[in-house]
């Protein structure tokens, strides 16, 4: 079924949170933007202007350059006389992001290697130690996947690049459900646990072009699983 023709999830939903009290643009984006890459607004849910509005007791005006913003993270399409719905997610899309998402990867940790000390690794060295393997023993793949998330965000804060860190999040926000699919694969969370780790181990040494070579080993693996599994993922 085309997820054009029959949006299942909308903005006003009683199941959406509302705000207690008016937001600002930059709120009603970051709201925005962890529904659809969590897919709360699925592709091809309607996004109204009037809703966003309503929903985060803004003006019109004001939810027209929240519309205009994730627009321009390709997060959702305009359709004339129509309004906005959430973009769709189709394999081309996918692959094309992680390809690119390597690219950016490599260039955060190498950075980051270049511009940290040992000692500002020791906490999430402490998480990749019996947590990682346990969580992911247990079937608690929040656990699993938010150790890797703070990794992730530490290596942006450390490496430090305001311009990289925000072609990250619009990668991240349109692939972001892909990745949680793409760790479920079968051995991919075992595989993928070693590979941060070998990440890890290169920054913490210092030695820039070996993390950024283990990341895009990392991201290359990534998009393998998706080619074999491509009807599981998407």
């Amino acid at each position: 079924m085309d997820p054009r023709a029959e949006p299942r999830t909308r903005l006003t939903d009683k199941k959406a949170p509302k705000p207690r009290k008016p937001a600002s643009i930059t709120e009603a984006i970051r709201d925005l933007r962890e529904k659809i890459s969590t897919q709360q607004l699925i592709p091809g849910s309607r996004v109204l202007e009037q809703e966003v509005a309503k929903s985060y007791k803004i003006p019109r005006a004001k939810a027209r350059e929240v519309l205009a913003a994730l627009e321009d993270r390709g997060l959702i399409e305009r359709e004339p006389n129509k309004g906005a719905i959430v973009s769709p997610v189709d394999m081309e899309t996918t692959y094309r992001l992680y390809e690119v998402r390597e690219v950016l990867d490599g260039l955060t940790v190498r950075l980051a290697a270049e511009r940290s000390r040992p000692e500002d690794w020791a906490d999430i060295q402490e998480l990749f130690g019996d947590l990682f393997e346990s969580s992911l023993r247990a079937g608690d793949l929040d656990t699993h996947i938010g150790i890797i998330e703070k990794f992730r965000n530490r290596i942006r804060i450390v490496a430090d690049s305001n311009v990289l860190s925000d072609m990250l999040d619009r990668v991240y926000d349109r692939s972001r459900v892909t990745m949680r699919r793409v760790a479920l694969l079968p051995g991919r969370a075992e595989l993928g646990m070693k590979q941060y780790r070998s990440v890890l181990e290169a920054i913490v040494r210092g030695d820039g072009e070996e993390a950024e070579r283990r990341v895009r080993e990392l991201n290359r693996s990534a998009r393998d699983y998706i080619t074999r599994f491509k009807n599981y993922v998407l």
